[in-house]
C-alpha cells in the first residue's frame, strides 16, 4: 500500500488471483485480529468481516458465465464475509458452502480475481488457471495433453453433490 506498486500493475494490466485472508486484504477493509475494521490494500472495492461461524466444508460454485470456465471446486476455511461494491461481480454463486456469505463466492473486477477457494484452487480448477494464464500472457494457450485433472474434479464434486 506504501509504494503503490499493486495499484499500478493492475492498472498497467497485470492478473492477480487473492485467496483466503489475502482476498479481503485487497479490498478497503477487512476484519482485524479482534473482528476490528482494518483498512485494507484498497486494490478493489470489496469489504470484509468477521462472520459468526467458521465455513470449513467444501465448497462448490458455478462459475460467473462471461468468464467461459467451468464449475468451481475448492475447500474453505474461513470466519470472512466479504461483500462486493458496484462493479464488482461474484466469481461464482454457490452451490455447496459458504463463500462470500450471500449465496455468492469470491469475485472478480478485471484481471483481478478474489477467492475463498484453497484445495489447491488452481490444481483443482484448471479452467481457472488457464483464465489467468491467458489473462497474463495476453494469447490464448494451447490446451495440455493431460487428463488427470478430469478425474480429480469428478472424484471430488461427487464427494460433495447428491446424485
Amino acid at each position: 500500500r506504501r509504494d503503490g506498486g499493486l495499484h499500478r500493475a493492475i492498472a498497467r494490466g497485470a492478473c492477480l488471483l487473492a485467496v483466503c485472508a489475502g482476498y479481503q486484504i485487497m479490498g478497503t477493509t477487512f476484519g482485524g485480529e479482534e473482528g476490528q475494521p482494518v483498512d485494507g490494500l484498497g486494490l478493489i472495492d470489496i469489504s470484509s468481516g468477521r462472520g459468526t461461524a467458521r465455513a470449513v466444508v467444501e465448497l462448490v460454485g458455478e462459475a460467473d458465465p462471461g468468464l467461459g470456465i467451468p464449475t468451481l471446486t475448492g475447500f474453505e476455511n474461513h470466519m470472512g464475509v466479504t461483500r462486493l461494491g458496484p462493479g464488482v461481480r461474484p466469481l461464482a454463486r454457490t452451490t455447496v458452502g459458504t463463500g462470500n456469505g450471500d449465496g455468492t463466492e469470491g469475485c472478480h473486477v478485471g484481471k483481478v480475481v478474489g477467492t475463498y477457494l484453497h484445495g489447491p484452487a488452481l490444481a483443482r480448477n484448471p479452467g481457472l488457471a488457464d483464465l489467468l494464464l491467458t489473462w497474463a500472457v495476453g494469447f490464448q494457450l494451447p490446451p495440455l495433453d493431460d487428463t488427470w485433472f478430469e478425474q480429480l474434479r469428478r472424484e471430488r464434486l461427487a464427494a460433495v453433490l447428491p446424485g
